[in-house]
């Protein structure tokens, strides 16, 4: 029994290992590029290009809804009924903090929008939490996004 533990932990160990660790700059450079993407995304109002930024099996958790929407399906929804009757006129997004590895990056950080709905100009405020996870292409997406409004 001991042996099969030990090789087990070992087996565990190895394999935790093989994954490049990279650095806060490698992150911070990464994200910056996905999230000036999402902000174009956003800008263009389309839902059905946003959605390509999440993973098959992403969550999508807004701000005061009851609701976790995964999948791209539900989140295409959830993306094309909120855009629907507004444009997204700036977006500016700081990273606050990042952590993670080659296969996983989890981001911190604020978002500050303005949104033209009817005649009037909205500004909103949010702080997020993502995870960003490695695609076999080598590209990072979205797995988790989740944000709550910051009230001043």
């Amino acid at each position: 029994m001991r042996f099969c533990s030990v090789r087990f932990l070992l087996l565990v160990v190895l394999c935790s290992c093989g994954e490049k660790k990279l650095s806060v700059e490698e992150m911070r450079a990464i994200l910056h590029e996905r999230n000036e993407t999402l902000g174009k995304l956003f800008k263009e109002g389309n839902a059905d290009k946003l959605v390509t930024m999440y993973t098959d099996s992403a969550k999508l958790c807004p701000n005061g809804a009851f609701e976790i929407y995964i999948g791209k399906k539900a989140i295409r929804k959830f993306w094309g009924d909120a855009m629907e009757g507004s444009e997204l006129l700036d977006m500016k997004t700081e990273t606050l903090s990042v952590d993670g590895s080659e296969g996983i990056i989890y981001e911190t950080g604020r978002t500050t929008t303005r949104t033209k709905y009817q005649d009037s100009v909205y500004v909103s405020e949010v702080k997020f939490a993502n995870v960003w996870k490695r695609q076999s292409d080598g590209t990072y997406l979205l797995d988790v996004d989740i944000w709550n409004s910051i009230k001043h």
